[in-house]
């Protein structure tokens, strides 16, 4: 046997080995987790310009080990939050496969009315954002200030160019009373092609000779049905970048692309 020959068998047996044992697993579906959130205990703030409600939840279900969050901030194990403003709070629990529920939860104060109207539009765009958040103050006194997250109250009430996901806007009066309030951005379908889009990355980086080419039975990402089998843990794997395999990387235009094609439903377009 060659020299050359003998080269090639080295470098060759382990790409294919390194191929067959990354395959992609099946995945537990958060959809059969009967985890839930409940809501033990709250205290209302004592005015609109106090900062001492609280909110006190449980856990129930799914796999224990939980965490909890307040407004998409950091998890923590304790299942209470402290030194809350009037609002309304979004309270997510985790567990331990990573499955969520949410719960909310208004922080009221006896001496004010102050609320908003929120009108929203989706986020329909995968590499770059569209997604908006009209807020309009009511109640309260005299005139209103807005804040989306920590970025300053000023009077623009229109927020634009944002991805979907959850976000923090607070109404402020001229009382200087303010209200929280969680705003859910939708996300629309963004229209991304399997046959355009997709395809095209799977055929240059991983539809190759001995990984998931034709042939390669389940693992044969050349028939549509296979690769929408597995799209939820190809979308995992390709965000984490552990794959593709064999020193083949993805820009991260691919990766968003993959995540926009699989959340908008992992059609075959």
């Amino acid at each position: 046997m060659t020299l050359t020959i003998r080269l090639f068998i080295i470098i060759l047996i382990p790409l294919l080995s390194s191929c067959a044992y990354n395959d992609l697993a099946d995945k537990f579906s958060c959809d059969d987790s009967d985890l839930r959130i409940k809501l033990l205990s709250k205290a209302d703030a004592t005015s609109c310009r106090s900062i001492n409600g609280s909110i006190v939840v449980e856990a129930q279900g799914g796999e224990p080990g939980y965490d909890f969050s307040l407004n998409n901030g950091v998890y923590q194990t304790n299942p209470g939050f402290s030194n809350l403003a009037p609002g309304i709070y979004e309270v997510t629990v985790k567990d331990l496969k990573g499955c969520i529920s949410v719960l909310s939860v208004e922080i009221s104060s006896p001496d004010t009315n102050l609320g908003a109207s929120i009108n929203t539009q989706s986020d329909t765009q995968c590499t770059s954002d569209n997604g908006s958040i009209a807020v309009q103050g009511q109640g309260g006194t005299g005139s209103y200030l807005y804040q989306l997250g920590a970025t300053g109250f000023g009077t623009q009430n229109i927020f634009t160019n944002l991805k979907h996901g959850t976000y923090t806007v607070i109404v402020k009066d001229n009382d200087d009373c303010q209200k929280v309030i969680n705003v859910l951005v939708p996300r629309g379908n963004t229209g991304t092609s399997f046959l355009n889009d997709i395809k095209p990355i799977f055929t240059a980086n991983c539809t190759l000779s001995g990984c998931h080419d034709a042939g390669t039975g389940s693992r044969d990402w050349t028939t549509f049905s296979n690769v929408k089998n597995k799209a939820e843990q190809i979308k995992a794997r390709t965000a984490n970048k552990s794959m593709p395999i064999g020193g083949l990387t993805l820009t991260q235009e691919q990766i968003n692309l993959i995540a926009c094609w699989v959340d908008d439903g992992a059609i075959n377009n």
